[in-house]
Parts: C-alpha cells; structure tokens; sequence
C-alpha cells in the first residue's frame, strides 16, 4: 500500500495549518509502516487529501480506480484547507459549502472530520458520504521542553525579552470582534506580550475597520501572518495561554499543538466544535470577549484552576503513533472496498 498526501497550497505556507497536517500525516504513516508520496508522478494505491482544490489535480493525473480520502475541517484558520464560508449577521453565525467543495465531498470515498458535531454540520450541508471521526495526530517529539535552542527562536526571531509571560493567539483577520477581544486581553495585562498568528485575506487587508483596530493595539500587543513552522512552534513552547478569541471555527490541529505545548486554553465557546474541549477540565471556554480577556488575565496571574495537565493527558490519546494506525485501518477498508472485498497487502 502507497498512499499520496497531497496539499499543494497556491503560495509558499510551510507553517501554517494544512502544511502542518500533511507533515503529521506523513509522521503517522510512517509509523505505522505505511509507505506515502508527495508526488503526482509516483504510483500510488490511495488518495489522501487535505483540500478541495487539489482533486483535480489528482483526477488529471490519474484514470485509475484509486479510493480517495480527505481530512475535513482540520485546518479553518488556513485558507488553502479551509471548507467552510462563514458569516456572522448581528451575531447569528452560519456556515456553508461552495459548490465545488460539495462536490468534492460527495464524490470522494470517505471524509475524515474531527467530530460528531462537523460530521452533522457537514451533513446539514448537503454532504452525503461515509464519515470517520479521527482527530489530527500530535507528533510530541516537535515539543521537546528540554532543547534550549528550540525555546530561544522565538525570542530571538521576533526580538523579545524572556522576562514576560507570553499569549498567543490563533484565528481569522477578518474577525473584528476575535481581533477587538485580543487586544482587550492585551490592555488588561500590559506586562505580558501578545502575539496573534493568522491569515489576512484580501478582504481582511481592504477592511478598514480591522486596520484601525491593530493599528491602536497597545505596545505589547502584536499581530502576525504566517510564519516558519519552526518559530511558530517556538512560540508554543514558551506560551503561557493560548487564546482563541474569534468566532470562525478554529483549526483543530492548532488546538492540540496547543494543549501538546502544555499551555493554558482559553478558548471562545463558538470557535470550537463540540466534543473537542471541555470548559474547567482541559480548557477555559467563554462567549463574550470580555470574559475571554478576564480569563487571560487570571490565567497569567495563577488566579484560575489550571487545565494544563488535563489537556495534556487528553491531547497523548491523539500521538501520531494512535493515529497512524487509525489511518492504515480506514485506508485498508477502502481498498478491500474498491477491490470487491479483496484486502491488498501493505
């Protein structure tokens, strides 16, 4: 068995979200002994994909009867794996599916989602497909406590001194409010330094409103596109809190690096599918942006039961060990499948 795990984004995002998980999914097939490519070219038994857009790419490539797979949902603070359009109107959010993503979601063999509840928003969509629940793999060893070197790149990358606690923050630009509730937290603890990593789209970049706001962010308050994989997870490892403070799904591989890198969650109520956290066991959930900044600050003065622990043990259950056996089994049930119930050898 030879599994292609393609994601081709349209510019260079090596640190973002769904590089990340093609990066995690190629750590968990190893381990499991599943041989993989990244190329088009090679010969290949099954298709594991991250994105919509790179179908037809693969459907170009290749006439042959091959079974293909998608991680959905994993990654909805990256554009390029994003699936889902979102709006808020006065507060009342919904979420829908382009045609071509539909389209793509139903002819495929199997959509990987990360919970229940995407498995019903999907639904409710449109999405008429087989769906498993298998959350993103943690490869723990990218968080290694121990290595200095590893925690000195954020500093020195982005010029900082060690000798303040540090928030960092995930999500959409386009988020006026998720924007607006960072900076409250930032004002509400002027010695501790913000940091918010995101995608600004063009919309976002036009919106005059958002740009207002970050321009007058407090000093210690920062916002960042993306950044090299390496730095990002550098931040990780030195965070206190890891805030996600808008309203847009979040990706949920950027949760649980979170809660890998042992920081504290706070985390707003609408951003995270249901099933994923838990409020007061392994993360501290909130609706209102003014909570979500109170909840930083008691965090980053021990005022607040800490979750770091549990989100920890949760987060171990999801080694990319587990996983990749999770995988080999969902991969070997569609070949058998597609081969009249014949199983295919590794």
């Amino acid at each position: 068995m030879k599994v292609l795990i393609l994601f081709q984004p349209n510019k260079k995002q090596d640190g973002f979200e769904g590089s990340r998980l093609r990066k995690t999914i190629k750590g968990a097939l190893k381990l499991a002994g599943v041989s993989y490519t990244s190329s088009l070219d090679d010969d290949y038994d099954i298709v594991h994909l991250i994105s919509y857009d790179d179908y037809a790419k693969v459907v170009a490539a290749n006439e042959k009867n091959v079974p293909i797979i998608a991680s959905v949902l994993m990654c909805e603070s990256d554009a390029g794996a994003s699936f889902l359009d979102f709006k808020d109107d006065d507060g009342k959010i919904t979420y829908t599916i382009s045609n071509k993503a539909l389209k793509f979601l139903n002819k495929i063999n199997r959509v990987i989602i990360p919970s229940k509840s995407a498995e019903d928003l999907l639904k409710a969509n449109g999405v008429d497909n087989k769906f498993s629940v298998v959350l993103p793999g943690v490869n723990f060893s990218r968080f290694d406590f121990s290595r200095d070197d590893e925690k000195e790149l954020f500093y020195r990358y982005f010029k900082e001194e060690k000798n303040h606690k540090l928030v960092v923050g995930n999500g959409d630009y386009g988020s006026i409010e998720g924007i607006n509730a960072f900076i409250l937290a930032a004002n509400k603890c002027p010695d501790a330094i913000f940091y918010f990593f995101g995608q600004a789209s063009s919309d976002t970049v036009a919106n005059k409103q958002i740009k207002s706001l970050i321009k007058k962010a407090p000093k210690n308050c920062h916002f960042k596109e993306i950044c090299p994989d390496d730095i990002y997870r550098s931040a990780l490892i030195n965070a206190d809190v890891f805030m996600l403070p808008c309203y847009r799904y979040a990706g949920v591989i950027s949760i649980l690096e979170a809660m890998a890198a042992k920081c504290e969650l706070v985390v707003r109520k609408q951003a995270v599918f249901d099933g994923i956290l838990q409020d007061g066991v392994n993360a501290h959930i909130a609706s209102f942006s003014e909570t979500l900044a109170a909840l930083t600050k008691d965090c980053l003065e021990g005022k607040s039961k800490s979750t770091i622990f549990e989100a920890y043990e949760e987060v171990k259950k999801y080694s990319v060990e587990n996983i990749g056996e999770q995988l080999k089994s969902i991969y070997q049930q569609e070949l058998t499948n597609i081969n009249g119930g014949q199983t295919q050898d590794d």
